[in-house]
């Protein structure tokens, strides 16, 4: 019975999913995460599979996301780089782009670069914007470049030179000469890593990409051997910050197209679940143990974006658009120097975890609010790894709600709230970027927290419906699991748009789509694939441009149209006379994974039969709240609000005012009187 896994590494827990591809079966699983020995939860959550009875062996697609490169990145734990560039713009990342990061504070600060000012060399050499050699590039300037490095103790470089997104050929040669002087350094040119104009964010790129290589590269090694000691035969798959999948030897390399793996996982499956319940607009919501990460589906497709950041730095590659806010299930709320509450960013993670995980957390967190409003304390959380501890969840509240002058409870009913305004800015600016009001979505929490915070969030955006995935606290997995090998390759044209330059933008496309179907049949073998195009278009003189699709049979007259029309949803105007610039074009070869069938059953309308009752705190008084077991809630289950739903993956808070019925798929459909 050949089988099918994906997994989905958090900041507190690791997600599993197992699929029968012949019964279409589906198990999940959570184990808590181990960040002192990245890998061995991999090796922990395997060996829990196979005690229930899967064929590891058997096991023929084994697909994996992790948060190893945007942790690197925000906790400044990477390699030490080197970055060799055009002489005279060694300060191009201190420039960067002359922005505040917050432009209505007086002591705000830029971030310091990953690279330290002493590690950028300047190398003699230009080249003009047409790609014409006006200076070679200078040997005994490389030399003294891998002298300095040397000195400094870097172990990976970066060459990223003025206008090599036109022509590579000078990055390409100092990169030979420092492999030839300096076998031992990893060696990244910016227009190898992504092949754009703007030297800021190409170089950026490149670092990103290098910072984070060493440690990415010895995780991969490691879940590689926690494969093989499972006896896993599949290919290690990884995914990436567009939605699809990679080798493990692509991702050794191209590890900044990882970095949001698992957040553009967790809108995968979110579209899996989205098409088969018929639901076309959605907002979704997955929430973790660190932060809060909403999304759009537009007729149950992700949108994509390349105006993402990863921390503190700009990432200019294409990716699943996804806005975060540093409110999760681990987030700790503290008092500011104003006595004004907040929740996060900084999370209490898996180690030590909240208050009430007992593993040594003393301070109190989003979940330690929920438990102590009564949310949480039902039942075993996380597939039964923790028993929740009241009462150590009351002592980390109870400093806090002395100095506020209130009751524990009000105090967590309050972090509740503060969480949810939080993560309510992060929306506002998804919607207001994309013209759409909350109330016409759809919300679909997930994630270990998700359905736990998503009623109460939907109420504070104005939204009257929820959907919530059968398994949503394993659903980054599920997608994981359904997402497609798939290569994309991109190349920058600076054209303007008009009948001369239709036949060359479709000889670079086909170009460009030759190079994507070669990396992904080295990638996977040959095969048939799917491929899509597009090109990002501007208003001749603008700063940034919007990506449109491309079919192979447009005209000049319906490109024109397709970018009016994308410009007038996203910036409530148009100049149908201006002329327009052809900035990029892209070419995607994608292989689609196994289907995946949702299990579904006929639905029998009926009450469901709550297994109990319990206090919770909402609005300010205890109320009496009906429990339910997830399992035991048949297609066709109807409830009303206060109710608790408990599962293994999470726990599901219907308010008062609220109904709920159970689909032909399990999800639970929610609406607000």
């Amino acid at each position: 019975m050949p089988a099918i896994i994906g997994v989905d590494i958090g900041g507190t827990f690791a997600d599993f999913v197992a699929i029968d591809r012949d019964t279409g079966r589906i198990e999940t699983l959570k184990v808590l995460t181990t960040p002192d020995a990245p890998g061995r939860d991999i090796g922990s959550g395997l060996k829990r599979l196979a005690e229930s009875g899967l064929d590891l062996p058997s096991v023929d697609r084994f697909v994996h996301g992790t948060t190893v490169g945007v942790n690197t990145i925000i906790q400044r734990c990477g390699a030490r780089v080197a970055l060799i560039c055009t002489d005279g713009f060694t300060d191009i990342l201190e420039l960067a782009r002359l922005r505040m990061p917050n432009p209505y504070s007086l002591f705000c600060e830029r971030p310091a670069p990953l690279v330290a000012r002493e590690h950028v060399f300047g190398v003699r050499e230009r080249m003009t914007a047409s790609g014409e050699t006006l200076v070679e590039p200078s040997a005994d300037d490389v030399a003294r470049a891998l002298e300095g490095a040397k000195r400094a103790g870097c172990e990976v470089v970066v060459v990223s030179f003025l206008h090599a997104w036109r022509e590579p050929r000078h990055e390409r040669a100092v990169a030979r000469m420092i492999r030839e002087r300096r076998p031992d350094l990893t060696v990244f040119c910016g227009s190898e890593v992504w092949p754009v104009i703007r030297e800021y964010e190409r170089t950026t790129i490149a670092v990103l990409n290098a910072y984070v290589q060493p440690r990415i590269d010895t995780y991969i090694r490691r879940v590689a051997g926690e494969l093989e000691q499972a006896g896993i035969a599949a290919p290690l798959l990884l995914t990436t910050s567009i939605g699809g999948t990679m080798t493990a030897e692509a991702g050794r390399r191209d590890c900044v197209g990882m970095l949001l793996s698992g957040t553009a996982s967790g809108v995968v499956g979110a579209s899996i679940v989205a098409k088969a319940a018929g639901v076309k607009s959605v907002l979704t919501l997955d929430i973790g143990g660190t932060s809060a990460d909403v999304a759009l589906l537009e007729n149950g497709e992700p949108s994509f974006s390349t105006g993402l950041s990863i921390g503190e730095f700009p990432l200019a590659t294409t990716t699943v658009a996804v806005v975060s806010s540093g409110q999760g299930g681990g987030s700790v709320v503290w008092i500011d120097g104003e006595g004004v509450m907040q929740v996060g960013p900084r999370s209490a993670g898996s180690t030590p975890g909240p208050a009430c995980f007992g593993r040594g957390g003393s301070e109190l967190t989003v979940t330690d609010a929920a438990l102590l409003t009564g949310i949480l304390g039902h039942a075993r959380i996380g597939f039964g790894a923790i028993s929740p501890q009241r009462e150590a969840s009351e002592a980390a509240a109870q400093p806090i709600a002395d100095r506020l002058g209130i009751e524990v409870a009000q105090l967590a009913e309050g972090a509740l709230q503060v969480a949810v305004s939080g993560m309510l800015i992060a929306i506002e600016q998804l919607l207001a970027r994309a013209g759409v009001h909350a109330s016409e979505l759809t919300l679909m929490p997930f994630g270990g927290a998700g359905p736990m915070l998503g009623a109460l969030l939907a109420e504070a955006a104005g939204m009257r419906r929820l959907l919530v995935p059968a398994v949503p606290g394993t659903l980054c997995a599920l997608g994981a699991a359904s997402a497609p090998i798939r290569r994309d390759t991109m190349r920058t044209v600076l054209l303007p748009l008009d009948e001369d330059t239709l036949p060359i933008l479709r000889g670079i496309i086909a170009a460009l789509e030759e190079e994507a179907d070669g990396a992904l049949e080295a990638m996977a073998g040959p095969g048939p694939s799917l491929a899509l195009h597009a090109a990002d278009l501007r208003y001749r003189g603008q700063s940034f441009e919007i990506m449109v699709p491309l079919d192979g049979d447009e005209t000049v007259d319906s490109l024109r149209a397709a970018f009016h029309e994308a410009h007038e949803r996203n910036f409530g105007h148009a100049d149908l006379e201006a002329p327009i610039q052809v900035v990029n074009v892209r070419a995607t070869s994608a292989r689609p994974a196994p289907d995946i069938a949702l299990p579904h059953e006929a639905m029998r309308p009926h009450a469901a039969e709550p297994v109990g009752e319990g206090p919770l705190f909402q609005g300010g008084a205890w109320v009496s709240a009906r429990l339910f077991e997830r399992d035991g809630l048949g297609p066709g289950a109807r409830l009303d609000g206060p109710a608790i739903v408990m599962q293994n993956d999470t726990t599901l808070l219907v308010p008062p005012g609220w109904s709920a019925v159970v689909d032909e798929f399990r999800n639970i459909e929610m609406e607000r009187a």
